[in-house]
């Protein structure tokens, strides 16, 4: 075929020219550290671009010269009125321990309970089924246990119920603010006065509500089928009023 175009004199590449040949395209490398499978899936590495401006990263700051330690340390905190010692980690900057209270004193929050005197009890109306022996222990252990009265009538004895522990404290204690008071509306500002505890309502209160927890599944789809046709019948009456006005 080349000797034939030499005789034509035609060119060896044909009437045509022939096209410029592509440079081979480049084969990116495969990096290190890559599989060739993750490498095929993703066609390679995507650039490498911050996600964030780097201009609102905090900067690291420099390194310090101090020198920190820990060590086993006692400790006692303000929060603990017995003096009791403990012992944790502590954190020293050059040897030196913090100073101040304990960290999670801050936290501890006590309840104002409201006691009374000699002379303050002698005024107080007096209940028959309350001896003042009793009164008094039972504000030490409105005290010390912060006013959980489930906590106060497990440990209280004779035995009493919640709501006759509550009564006697929340009547005792309102009895002692009113008798401080140098004015009845400075007394009525007051939350025990403002919020009077009522034992009746308690007491129904937490029968109800025992009596709903104790339903039983079936009970509580037929009390749900009852209402569902009450709201029927009710939503039927409204309808025919609308009608003959």
């Amino acid at each position: 075929m080349a000797d034939a175009k030499d005789i034509l004199g035609l060119p060896k590449g044909g009437f045509i020219a022939d096209k410029p040949k592509k440079p081979p395209k480049e084969v990116p490398k495969k990096p290190d550290g890559v599989s060739r499978e993750v490498y095929a899936l993703t066609g390679g590495l995507p650039p490498i671009i911050p996600a964030l401006d780097t201009s609102f990263l905090k900067k690291r700051q420099p390194a310090s010269n101090k020198k920190i330690t820990w060590q086993w340390l006692p400790f006692t905190s303000s929060a603990r009125k017995d003096n009791l010692q403990l012992y944790h980690w502590v954190k020293l900057v050059d040897g030196v321990p913090p100073t101040g209270d304990y960290f999670f004193a801050r936290y501890n929050k006590t309840i104002d309970v409201v006691r009374y005197t000699e002379e303050e009890y002698s005024k107080i109306s007096v209940d028959p089924k309350w001896t003042k022996d009793e009164t008094d222990r039972l504000f030490d252990l409105c005290e010390q246990f912060d006013l959980r009265f489930i906590i106060i009538a497990d440990r209280f004895h004779p035995p009493r119920t919640v709501e006759e522990l509550k009564s006697r404290y929340y009547t005792v204690a309102k009895a002692v603010v009113l008798a401080r008071a140098a004015t009845p509306e400075e007394a009525a500002e007051h939350v025990l006065v403002k919020e009077s505890y009522n034992a009746v309502h308690e007491t129904e209160r937490r029968r109800a509500l025992g009596a709903v927890l104790s339903q039983s599944r079936q009970q509580e789809r037929d009390e749900a089928e009852a209402l569902t046709e009450s709201k029927r019948i009710s939503e039927t009456r409204l309808a025919k009023v609308h009608t003959w006005t």
